[in-house]
């Protein structure tokens, strides 16, 4: 008689479903946990993609010059780090300013932080925003925003503003000529 051995289902490791992922084949046999984290990635590329849209947009919009730099991570996908993406513009205004010798116009920036949260993710923690103040703070930066993409609640979706004072973001921000203007 012969001896058979059971077949074995075929798995893949994590970092090799996320390779599937990135080259857009068909996953194969994956656990649970992997198709977690494919959709994870799948939802923080959407949200990011859409940040800079609506920012692209907005800009646009209220003649604001804004440039974006974004920071991905290996093979294009999320980075650590609580900076997703950096606004900065040459300043016009610099009436608020005190008078400086030795700067001429279009000298200084605007410059804004912005962290990325897609699908039902969490707000962020106060860790989280102590951490966003204190690199704000290091780079002298006065807005740090929040931008919220949720496929669920599409009210919830767009830029929050952090207080300095609260250490909270603030609701959706409906007019952005003050942020993008």
């Amino acid at each position: 008689m012969r001896k058979t051995t059971p077949t074995q289902k075929k798995t893949v490791s994590d970092a090799e479903a996320i390779e599937q992922l990135v080259e857009l084949k068909e996953p194969e046999t994956l656990t649970k946990g992997q198709l977690a984290a494919i959709t994870a990635i799948k939802t923080a590329a959407l949200a990011t993609a859409l940040a800079k849209a609506h920012l692209i947009r907005e800009s646009r919009k209220h003649g604001g010059r804004w440039q974006w730099v974004d920071f991905p991570g290996p093979k294009g996908r999320e980075s650590a780090g609580i900076v997703d993406i950096l606004a900065i513009r040459k300043r016009w205004d610099v009436s608020g300013m005190p008078e400086d010798v030795v700067l001429k116009h279009l000298d200084v920036f605007d410059i804004m932080l912005i962290q990325v949260k897609g699908g039902r993710a969490k707000m962020p923690s106060a860790a989280d925003i102590a951490r966003m103040e204190r690199v704000a703070d290091l780079y002298r930066i006065d807005k740090v925003l929040l931008y919220q993409w949720n496929d669920q609640k599409k009210t919830e979706t767009g830029y929050r503003v952090l207080d300095r004072e609260s250490h909270e973001f603030g609701p959706v921000v409906r007019d952005s000529k003050g942020l993008f203007g």
